[in-house]
């Protein structure tokens, strides 16, 4: 017995590979539907309100503690995709609501992005650290902070072994807004954002954006040293499925 076959293109021409049907097949044909054909990254998304220096004050942020500016840049980022049902890539969020209902996400032809934006999870009332908030920022290799403070976020402020880039955004005259750049000493520069630049509120979503993805590549490539692109990995996993399971019976 036979599945229909995995379909490959080699030069110009599609063909047919007869796959023998055996439950090892099936079991790798769902690992490869469930490796994503896309990119994946996920970016932390903080707002530091005036007079706040802690990182229990700023996980402890709801969007009522939020100003209008943030919210803007933050609809700007992206569109929010609600994660009950939602069936694209969510950066590991649950879809309990335990994370809250919808996380701001981002895609184009070849990336997913989804933003841990910290004031849209529930905030606990019994839990001044806010541990679970904590549980995906403290993961995410990419910090951008929205800093509304009177004072320059600290590197440090949330505590662990990530936060590797951390992107600061703080308000400047009306439509104007200052960026600082924080990375980690091993990785080389990247942008198009760069430390000390004014950046219009019109440029500033588009540029944010492509300046964390960049920064998480870095990342990857310099200090996990395991970037692959998913076409890569896709591919190798067909190949290793083709070399085993292959039939000359059709």
């Amino acid at each position: 017995m036979y599945c229909n076959g995995l379909e490959l293109v080699k030069g110009a021409t599609n063909y047919m590979v007869p796959l023998k049907l055996t439950e090892s097949l099936k079991r790798e044909i769902r690992s490869l539907n469930r490796t994503h054909a896309c990119e994946t990254i996920k970016i932390a998304l903080l707002y530091v309100a005036p007079g706040q220096w802690s990182e229990a004050e700023i996980l402890s942020n709801t969007p009522s503690d939020t100003s209008l500016s943030y919210r803007n840049f933050v609809q700007s980022l992206g569109w929010p995709v609600p994660l009950a049902t939602f069936g694209g890539f969510t950066g590991k969020l649950e879809r309990d609501g335990s994370d809250g209902a919808t996380c701001p996400y981002f895609s184009d032809e070849g990336i997913e992005v989804a933003f841990h934006e910290v004031t849209s999870m529930p905030t606990s009332a019994d839990d001044p650290r806010q541990l679970k908030k904590k549980r995906h920022i403290g993961n995410d290799h990419v910090h951008i902070i929205w800093n509304e403070s009177n004072h320059n976020y600290r590197p440090e402020t949330i505590s662990g072994d990530f936060g590797n880039v951390q992107i600061q955004i703080r308000p400047l005259e009306p439509g104007e807004y200052g960026i600082g750049i924080y990375h980690e000493s091993r990785l080389k520069p990247f942008g198009p954002l760069t430390n000390g630049m004014v950046v219009s509120a019109s440029a500033l979503p588009d540029a944010a954006r492509a300046t964390a993805i960049n920064g998480h590549r870095r990342v990857l490539q310099t200090l996990v040293k395991a970037y692959t692109h998913p076409f890569v990995i896709r591919q190798e996993m067909i190949n290793r499925i083709v070399e085993r399971y292959s039939s000359a019976e059709s």
